[in-house]
């Protein structure tokens, strides 16, 4: 099985978890984390990496009805036209039952499977302190060696998480001008949720607009303290010059870590930073890098 293949077929058993914790610790997070750190050598990709993926993705129980909800929304009728707005009016009502029932409805009409879970990301951004972090990298995953005859599983991860806790409103486009998107959260928590929302507004999405807003809502109400660091980690600047090994290295020594799974995630958000931000940044990501391995 080649490389692709085989991260892919992690990612479809971890999206079928029957997961009930939150959505940030969700598997396809760390796992989607751990396939960007194992692209930094494709040629010889981390063994260590690779087992730690495989595990987790089996971690959690697995779905078996996916199909059935299809199945059901097809016996149900489709009608004569299926709405996108449907979708998102059951999303706001909190209805789990009539959020599937929509989304199958959608799933049966489109013709790759993607237009219902970027509908359905959309919506989640909206909770993005909840949510964000866990839609971004689920869109990931599918998009990773997509297979458009299989996009349902991911869309109904999607709907479980969202329906785990009611959503807020839509919220209003705040002016892109002026949005603090250019610095780094001291804080690791905002930190990781900074560099997704970095990525979710630089992706090519049919619903951009809509993303962005509620992105541009979340980016305003972050605050930031000026925290500069002094050194620069062994390799460090090397690997912004030339790429290598140095993440693969730090995220080999994390693991049998007891937390390992969201230092992974940290990890991989402070190797985004380093990749696309101003070398200026390099000594205050350096200190973030020796806090999460120490």
């Amino acid at each position: 099985m080649s490389l692709p293949d085989k991260i892919k077929s992690y990612f479809d058993r971890a999206v079928l978890s029957d997961y009930d914790g939150p959505s940030i610790a969700h598997p396809i997070v760390p796992l989607n984390a751990l396939k960007n750190i194992i692209g930094d050598d494709r040629q010889n990709p981390s063994q260590k990496l690779l087992d730690a993926m495989e595990e987790l993705s089996a971690k959690h129980p697995q779905r078996t009805d996916d199909q059935a909800v299809l199945d059901r929304a097809a016996k149900d009728g489709l009608g004569l036209t299926v709405f996108i707005a449907d979708l998102e009016d059951a999303c706001q009502s909190g209805n789990p039952i009539e959020m599937e029932t929509e989304a199958a409805r959608l799933q049966w009409v489109s013709e790759n499977g993607l237009g219902g879970l970027e509908v359905l990301i959309e919506v989640a951004l909206q909770d993005f302190d909840r949510l964000g972090q866990f839609a971004y990298h689920l869109q990931r995953a599918n998009a990773f060696n997509q297979n458009v005859e299989n996009t349902w599983p991911y869309t109904r991860c999607m709907l479980k998480e969202i329906a785990k806790l009611p959503l807020p409103q839509p919220h209003g486009k705040i002016n892109d001008e002026g949005l603090k998107m250019n610095h780094i959260p001291n804080e690791s928590e905002q930190r990781i949720k900074m560099a997704v929302a970095k990525r979710l507004w630089d992706g090519e999405y049919v619903r951009i607009n809509g993303i962005r807003r509620e992105l541009s809502h979340w980016i305003n109400s972050v605050s930031f303290k000026k925290s500069p660091g002094k050194n620069l980690m062994n390799g460090l600047e090397d690997y912004v010059k030339n790429g290598g090994n140095f993440f693969i290295d730090l995220a080999e020594e994390l693991m049998g870590n007891p937390d390992w799974e969201s230092k992974i995630v940290q990890l991989e958000a402070l190797r985004y930073f380093s990749k696309n931000g101003s070398s200026q940044n390099l000594p205050k990501i350096s200190s973030h890098l020796e806090e999460i391995i120490l």
